[in-house]
């Protein structure tokens, strides 16, 4: 069946689609005239692989300006097909095919982030389900298996095609076909206009992002559709337009109104719609108000262009959510600014410039297709590792062909081709943009669907930390797959049975030294086999709000202006959302001990499962762990999850940054980091608070004061503090200032907040702390026990007022008593400090102590030393008469020290 064009949210729908567990996709088709990959890698690929499909983009060969480090899957993951034509390659078809049902989405969105999400688009949905399949899948079909005779199209993108077709065409043989109104519009033959029900209408409105230079297209079609009321949608500054030629078309037009969508959302739409009567139709898709959209077919050198005609109750225009204070009428055409196509390099476009449409690796061979025979020999250079910009020089096509094969010996199976040749300048070197090496028998396989990769289908962040364990197993199973995964990955892909083995003992070397490209792919495995709920629950996503249908994106920011209206701009990203609201933190006390030794055992076994996992793999096993850890699986002071948390973590970090999860995996840290220290003891030494300095240590070093707020307010989801209530953003940030401004006081000043003290910190390596009891040198020795760095420590008792200095810096400690009279003690060991206080405790501190004369008597190494921790020693005080001047205590009649026995 089909929808009335309407406003899409369609990765919302890939996600409901995926989560569903029920679509079984053999084939996923793209056809688009601008690709992001990165996009497409990021947020499209790993749910299409989740539901089982093969993956095709075909795009404009005109239009291909790939990055080349974001090109991370192409050639194996999907297949990347670049069609070249003497006009446009401009549909916009969004195409999934299972054995037993079909979708397609046409509409006016590229594939990109622009197209899916930020522009204001319009898109048709198309369905065959229930045994009905609308007569416009049909059409579709037939139009797939002609389209390869109808643009220039490599060998093996056009096989690719006509693979996508036949299974389309297979599936509807179910299906009866149904005439609901919806029209598939083409043009491979037979132009827009021609099909188009001509005469009189009561009211027309035209709105598209770009009009042609001379409003031919436009003047065709009030010329088509006489009518005494015409409005024109035109958002100043955004479409492309020449007032002046548009004004002269229009000149004399009765009823004519020209709205100004001043909104800031970029409209992308292509509309056309006419009403007679109360009958109302709509043209939608990817057609232009241009004359190689509307007037021109493909054989004559028009556009490739895909539509929908279908009948509408309500207007389409105005669509919903745009207030009408967005909405403002001009007084004339020409108040319109005039804004112009933009230009491109000239050697690096026109019909006489290389275009490279396909290189396939097959067995020890690159065969290479372009669009066109060479005018002049071109260089074909590759790259095994798009990272470094290490091109090297692969051969020449002569001039006059335009197919040419290489030995493919150093290239690996993720190399990167371009074209390399001289301008019109012979001093100017022009390249063309990277195109992937495609290896047919990784692109011939299926990818498994997520849900059978063993257990249940995680549908949400609840399966995984509930009391049914199955979900645990199958998130256990997919880590094992994905191992698997990657170890076959570190095979050579054999690519034929005649590669030789020289070939493959060189990639194989070329692998252990430049792993980036299968570590990306085990990425990609790891995203695709543990589907987007836990790859979205490790990556801080928040979990996904159905789609209610049309969504207000009108803000402050403007989403990509599309290639096709050739108006260069970077693609802006839309405000961040408000902070998600808090849940119920998990509280898993009252649990069956059964079910939470399970969840223990199954985390530990996740620790020692053997290889090395994928960066989203890690970064879900810390979250996992860390949140059965403060939902109580473990029992209080329990080393192990602080341990595992800690090793998770570090492996995560370790390997972030390579693939652009940095942020992600400091903001973990930094929760983790704040649970950990609002839970273990810090004035006991124990295995827990060992395990916890350990975690202290991993985190020293970075930047965790830049993390995300929204990360970090992800992240502390279903995390609780000490004493139930949820964990806040606030509660990391807090943390993190102490923890940041004085990394190496961290510990100390932890002790000092344990055991109830006040304290102040003096310089990096010292702070001043106020303690209740009568003896403050025991409340410095404390700190210096938690901190076991380098320290100074100025303690004063409220109770007396007296002071004392203790100061450490391995094997050296000293001991500053500061009152009437000045004690100074100086204990050296090369044991740990722990021994020294362990001694002084148990009156055993003589054994370590080191002889400098009278206790009074101040001692010049520890005056150094405290200058170097940044504290200030009184000076000395002599000893008053009668008293001892080693522990100045008043002697006896006889003048013997009681104490010291001297």
């Amino acid at each position: 069946m089909s929808a009335v064009a309407a406003p899409l949210n369609v990765p919302a729908l890939f996600h409901e689609m995926e989560a569903s567990g029920d679509w079984n996709v053999e084939e996923a088709l793209f056809l688009t005239f601008n690709a992001d990959v990165a996009f497409l890698e990021r947020g499209v690929l790993g749910l299409c692989q989740s539901m089982g499909a093969r993956v095709t983009v075909i795009a404009d060969a005109g239009m291909w300006r790939p990055d080349p480090i974001a090109m991370k899957g192409a050639g194996t993951q999907y297949l990347v097909g670049l069609a070249s034509h003497s006009g446009a390659f401009h549909p916009k078809l969004t195409l999934l095919v299972g054995g037993d049902r079909v979708l397609a989405l046409i509409g006016s969105g590229n594939l990109t982030m622009g197209g899916w999400q930020h522009n204001s688009e319009l898109w048709n949905v198309l369905r065959a389900e229930d045994g009905q399949a609308p007569q416009a899948l049909f059409d579709l079909a037939e139009w797939l298996e002609l389209l390869p005779g109808s643009v220039r199209l490599a060998s093996d993108h056009a096989a690719a095609l006509n693979r996508v077709a036949a299974k389309l065409r297979g599936t509807l043989e179910r299906f009866t076909p149904l005439d609901d109104g919806a029209q598939l519009v083409t043009n491979l033959d037979r132009s827009f206009l021609s099909q188009l029900p001509g005469g009189p209408v009561d009211e027309l409105t035209l709105c598209a992002p770009f009009i042609d230079e001379h409003a031919r297209a436009v003047r065709a079609l009030v010329e088509h559709f006489p009518t005494s009321k015409l409005t024109l949608v035109v958002q100043p500054g955004l479409t492309v337009v020449e007032p002046q030629a548009l004004a002269s078309v229009l000149r004399g037009q009765t009823g004519l109104t020209v709205v100004a969508d001043t909104s800031h959302r970029y409209r992308h739409a292509k509309l056309l719609e006419w009403r007679r009567g109360s009958y109302r139709q709509v043209l939608t898709g990817s057609a232009n108000l241009s004359a190689a959209a509307v007037l021109n077919t493909v054989s004559r050198g028009g556009n490739v262009e895909l539509g929908i005609l279908t009948n509408v109750d309500e207007p389409l225009w105005p669509e919903p959510g745009l207030g009408p204070n967005h909405l403002v009428q001009l007084e004339s055409i020409t108040d319109i600014p005039a804004l112009r196509i933009g230009t491109i390099a000239p050697e690096t476009t026109g019909p006489d410039v290389p275009q490279l449409l396909s290189a396939v690796l097959v067995g020890n061979e690159l065969k290479t297709e372009l669009a066109y025979a060479v005018p002049f020999a071109v260089e074909l250079e590759y790259t095994n590792n798009p990272l470094n910009d290490s091109w090297n020089r692969l051969g020449t096509i002569v001039a006059g062909h335009s197919t040419a094969s290489f030995p493919a010996d150093q290239l690996g199976d993720s190399a990167l081709l371009r074209l390399n040749w001289a301008g019109d300048d012979e001093t100017i070197l022009a390249r063309g943009p990277a195109v992937p090496a495609s290896v047919p028998e990784r692109l011939r396989t299926r990818p498994a669907a997520g849900r059978a990769a063993g257990g249940p289908r995680i549908k949400s962040r609840d399966d995984l930390l509930g009391v049914d364990l199955r979900y645990l197993d199958a998130f256990a199973s997919q880590l094992t797959n994905i191992h698997e995964d990657v170890t076959a990955l570190k095979t050579p892909s054999t690519r034929s049975s005649g590669t030789s083995t020289a070939s493959g003992a060189a990639r194989n070397a070329a692998f252990e030294e430049e792993p980036a490209a299968w570590l990306w792919e085990r990425e990609q495995t790891a995203q695709h086999l543990h589907g987007p709920v836990f790859s979205g629950f490790a990556l801080g996503l928040p979990t996904p709000v159905q789609s209610t249908g049309w969504e207000n994106f009108d803000s402050s920011e403007t989403g990509d202006l599309d290639a096709d209206a050739a108006v260069d701009g970077d693609e802006q990203i839309a405000p961040l959302p408000d902070d998600p609201e808090s849940v119920e933190p998990l509280m898993h006390v009252g649990d069956p001990d059964r079910i939470k030794k399970a969840r223990r055992d199954r985390v530990r076994a996740f620790a020692t499962m053997p290889g090395r996992l994928s960066t989203v793999s890690y970064l879900g096993l810390g979250r996992l762990a860390l949140c059965f850890y403060c939902a109580g699986d473990w029992k209080e002071n329990d080393p192990e999850p602080i341990r595992l948390v800690t090793s998770f973590l570090s492996k995560a970090l370790d390997q972030a940054h390579t693939f652009g999860m940095g942020d992600e995996a400091k903001a973990l840290a930094a929760v983790a980091l704040t649970c950990v220290r609002r839970r273990v003891d810090n004035t006991a030494t124990s295995p827990a608070t060992q395990e916890a300095k350990r975690l202290h240590d991993r985190c020293r070093d970075l930047d965790l004061g830049s993390v995300p707020l929204p990360l970090v307010a992800e992240y502390t989801q279903c995390l609780s503090a000490p004493g139930g209530r949820p964990l806040e953003t606030a509660d990391v940030y807090d943390e993190l200032q102490s923890f940041s401004e004085h990394p190496l006081l961290d510990a100390a000043m932890l002790a000092a907040e344990g055991y109830g003290y006040d304290a102040e910190v003096l310089g990096p390596n010292s702070l001043q702390i106020s303690v209740r009891s009568r003896d403050p040198l025991q409340g410095a020795l404390k700190i210096l026990a938690a901190s076991k760095v380098p320290l100074g420590v100025l303690s004063l008792s409220q109770r007396t007022g007296k002071s004392a200095i203790a100061l450490w810096s391995a094997p050296d400690l000293y001991c500053i008593e500061i009152d009437d009279r000045d004690r100074w003690v100086h204990y050296r060991s090369t044991h740990a400090l722990n021994v020294i206080l362990a001694a002084i405790q148990s009156s055993e501190g003589r054994r370590f102590r080191v002889d400098h004369g009278p206790f009074n008597q101040a001692i010049p190494e520890a005056k150094l030393l405290a200058e170097r921790l940044g504290l200030q020693i009184p000076r000395k005080v002599g000893v008053p008469p009668g008293t001892c001047p080693a522990c100045f205590m008043v002697l006896s009649s006889s003048g013997v020290c009681r104490i010291c026995e001297s």
